[in-house]
């Protein structure tokens, strides 16, 4: 029913992300126009893609506000996504469907503490309307989900200079504390996906794995982001 959809990775100034994913060798696209945009995408022509967001920390007082009108999980979500620093945030996981309705019965019924479904939507560059659906699970430690875009937003071909091709591993650290709530969660994800999850002192991404890329990645141009290539065959 889920599959992965895409890595959020927190940031304090989209601009700067750009230009330096751009000296990387990689081609960004920005969620809205550049003057306002909050978001920006790295995408690939199949498999998940990036999204570098930018929260500033006082969104996280309207976790109450926002508990009130879409559940308690919505509200945490939100406080997570609005922690200080940079770096991988969370995971989403997502489905066909442009309604959660079905998905949201599912897993509900199924056990995983979920919110209301929320939705959402931006104005691309070019002024088109994009909508979407999403929902928190419980803890906000875990992945949350999406629905597909409407209309369909993945771009028909992709080129990054740098010879970067897809993500070919999406590597998430669980907790033993969280465990129990992921399985069940991770019950109704695809079973050969890009996600491969080991225990950790903590839950969340560890690192992102890419296929093609040549030459090296600078840390300090990642703006927290954890990218590595696949390990070389001797």
């Amino acid at each position: 029913m889920l599959r992965c959809s895409h890595v959020l990775c927190k940031v304090d100034d989209v601009r700067s992300v750009v230009r330096d994913y751009e000296s990387l060798g990689f081609t960004v696209e920005y969620g809205s126009a550049p003057e306002r945009a909050h978001n920006a995408l790295l995408w690939f022509e199949e498999g998940p893609f990036i999204e570098f967001f930018q929260l500033p920390p006082v969104f996280r007082l309207a976790k109450w506000p926002m508990a009130a009108v879409h559940g308690r999980a919505a509200g945490h979500l939100l406080a997570h996504w609005s922690r200080p620093g940079q770096g991988w945030r969370d995971l989403a996981l997502e489905t066909d469907d442009t309604s959660l309705d079905r998905v949201h019965s599912v897993l509900r019924g199924s056990g995983v503490g979920v919110s209301r479904v929320m939705k959402g939507g931006r104005t691309r560059p070019d002024g088109n309307r994009v909508r979407y659906q999403f929902l928190a699970t419980r803890p906000a430690r875990l992945p949350f989900v999406v629905s597909a875009y409407d209309p369909p937003q993945r771009p028909a071909a992709v080129h990054h200079p740098n010879g970067a091709r897809r993500i070919a591993r999406v590597r998430m650290g669980v907790s033993e504390h969280d465990r129990a709530a992921y399985d069940t969660l991770a019950a109704h994800l695809e079973q050969d996906g890009p996600l491969t999850v080991q225990t950790s002192p903590a839950t969340g991404v560890l690192s992102v794995e890419l296929d093609g890329v040549t030459g090296r990645l600078d840390p300090a141009l990642l703006h927290g982001a954890v990218l590595t290539a696949p390990a070389r065959k001797e």
